[in-house]
């Protein structure tokens, strides 16, 4: 498998898996990126809104997708990776896709002087709380995340 950053020709592949992604996670209703959004977003931005490495198999496809963001300030003063998405397909999984994506995410965050990579999993997906601790990432432990969706903020 090769990983490298999206490209133009990828982002209907990619489109797709973030669709499923978003049904699996329990948001798939509410999912409105279209290929023209992601295209405008993170291809054709310069720099883009986020960033986005995807895994091909030999044959071209693409099995797998990692979305991130570099957050430039922080009470680090050096910038923080943060995984938002990560998705293999279904047929390509424990393969070494998603160790793949992640070990490329980890270059680019020591490329960038990143001081931590961060990322959010669903307690109801403990596979993949195994595979991020089988990486030697740690659970933070005392902590919620909140959100506050447009109904509540534009009261």
């Amino acid at each position: 498998m090769a990983v490298r950053k999206i490209q133009h020709g990828d982002v209907a592949s990619v489109l797709a898996l973030m669709q499923r992604h978003a049904d699996v996670e329990g948001y798939g209703d509410i999912f409105a990126i279209d290929e023209q959004a992601l295209s405008r977003l993170v291809v054709d931005r310069a720099p883009p809104a986020c960033n986005i490495l995807v895994s091909e198999n030999p044959e071209g496809k693409i099995v797998g997708f990692a979305l991130y963001f570099v957050l430039e300030f922080t009470f680090r003063n050096r910038p923080m990776l943060y995984l938002s998405d990560l998705m293999v397909d279904e047929a390509h999984r424990r393969q070494g896709i998603a160790r793949e994506l992640m070990g490329a995410m980890s270059r680019e965050a020591a490329i960038l002087d990143c001081f931590r990579i961060k990322w959010g999993v669903s307690s109801a997906n403990p596979e993949a709380m195994a595979f991020y601790e089988s990486l030697g990432a740690i659970r933070e432990r005392g902590k919620f995340y909140y959100t506050l969706d447009e109904v509540a903020f534009r009261q």
